[in-house]
């Protein structure tokens, strides 16, 4: 019996090919459209992320107490290369750790002057938590080289100075006393980060503490798990190894918006979805509403020979439910293959500088998630059931009497 009403509805489907293809075509398409469009702007979102935690951020920064209300080199972790040797290697989960000496200052060039965040970094352990020394275009990373100066190419060109060039660098150290030295550029760098490249350099973390007075204190550490999503764990283990007061802090908690980015998109994803549904349930709705004016004799003699209204309802229902799954199942198709097809990304050099004004890179790779196919589906019954409704509804009001009466 149920098999029946199954084909009995797909037959159905097929009466007016016209008619169902438009609707068909109309939900896939739109269901394509916006299933593309989401994985890109989800693309851009995740690589702000990535960029961020790439750039600056890692998966968790370890602070003394009160860092997050007065950043500088006033808080700071005493002796924190060997608190971190001790505490962090071998942790499990951990895959790279980083210290890093932070603070305000000035850099001189013999045509500008330009205020700057300078951070001290052992490099080759910066090499593991950060794209730094990735991103170097002309000179050198710090790898043996002293008394030199990353900086990013717009901070550069701020200056006037290119690899070679020299620098004064001063800052206020830890007596509040200023103190400045000489350095040369050892190489320029360009990232995603348009603050990053406009306004850091950085340099050696030895040089960096005698620069501050600091002895063997630093300003943090930087932390790279080897699974995100195993991140609150680890930061639960650290939290319990370490002793004294500290602040372990993920990237989420260090910048929210980056969530706040997130959860605006997911909640945009239902209004679209929403929107596209809704207007796909008229289309549904009109199909099977002139289906039921086609069938008025049919279904007045299938009445009059036994079926109830309960059978000749989930008849109408599963008709909406073939024709809504058609249309999501070809949409969700094209635009699976519409996001493998710009696997390798899309090029968007020539809007460059507005992009890296939000961490973003010149090349979007759009992402889908499990629930972008999930979500949609789960709307689509729901949207198909509602729609059949009315359709079903004025089918079991026609009498038989006169439904068979009916040219």
């Amino acid at each position: 019996m149920g098999a029946g009403i199954w084909r009995m509805a797909w037959r159905n489907i097929g009466r007016s090919p016209r008619r169902t293809g438009i609707v068909v075509t109309a939900v896939s398409v739109g269901l394509a459209g916006v299933l593309l469009a989401m994985a890109v702007n989800y693309g851009m979102v995740f690589q702000m992320i990535e960029n961020a935690i790439a750039t600056e951020l890692g998966h968790l920064q370890i602070h003394g107490a009160g860092f997050e209300r007065k950043p500088g080199i006033e808080i700071r972790i005493e002796d924190g290369e060997r608190l971190a040797s001790g505490t962090l290697s071998g942790l499990p989960g951990l895959e790279a750790w980083a210290p890093r000496v932070r603070s305000q200052g000035l850099v001189f060039s013999p045509r500008a002057n330009v205020g700057v965040q300078v951070v001290g970094i052992d490099p080759a352990r910066e090499a593991h938590v950060s794209v730094l020394a990735d991103s170097i275009v002309s000179g050198a990373y710090l790898d043996g080289q002293r008394r030199k100066l990353l900086l990013g190419e717009k901070l550069a060109s701020r200056l006037h100075v290119e690899v070679g060039d020299k620098l004064v660098l001063s800052v206020q150290d830890v007596r509040g006393e200023m103190t400045g030295e000489a350095f040369r550029v050892g190489g320029l760098f360009r990232t995603a980060s348009r603050e990053l490249d406009r306004g850091s350099v950085f340099l050696r973390i030895d040089e960096g503490k005698q620069l501050f007075g600091l002895g063997e204190a630093i300003s943090e550490l930087v932390v790279i798990a080897d699974q995100r999503r195993h991140l609150d764990d680890l930061k639960r283990e650290i939290e319990a190894k370490l002793s004294g007061d500290f602040e372990v802090r993920t990237w989420e908690e260090i910048q929210p918006l980056l969530v706040y980015f997130v959860d605006l998109f997911d909640q945009m994803g239902w209004f679209v979805y929403g929107a596209v549904f809704v207007a796909m349930a008229f289309g549904i709705a009109n199909v099977l509403l002139m289906s039921v004016y086609e069938r008025i004799r049919e279904i007045g003699i299938l009445m009059a020979i036994g079926m109830g209204p309960r059978r000749l309802v989930v008849g109408i229902v599963i008709e909406s439910l073939l024709l809504t799954l058609l249309g999501v199942g070809i949409g969700l198709a094209v635009g699976v293959l519409s996001v493998w097809l710009l696997r390798d990304g899309i090029d968007l050099s020539r809007w460059a500088e507005g992009l890296t004004a939000y961490g973003i890179g010149t090349k979007i790779v759009p992402v889908i998630r499990s629930k972008d196919l999930i979500l949609p589906t789960l709307v689509a019954v729901a949207i198909a059931v509602f729609a059949s409704l009315w359709p079903a509804l004025r089918a079991v009001r026609i009498r038989p009497a006169d439904a068979v009466r009916h040219v």
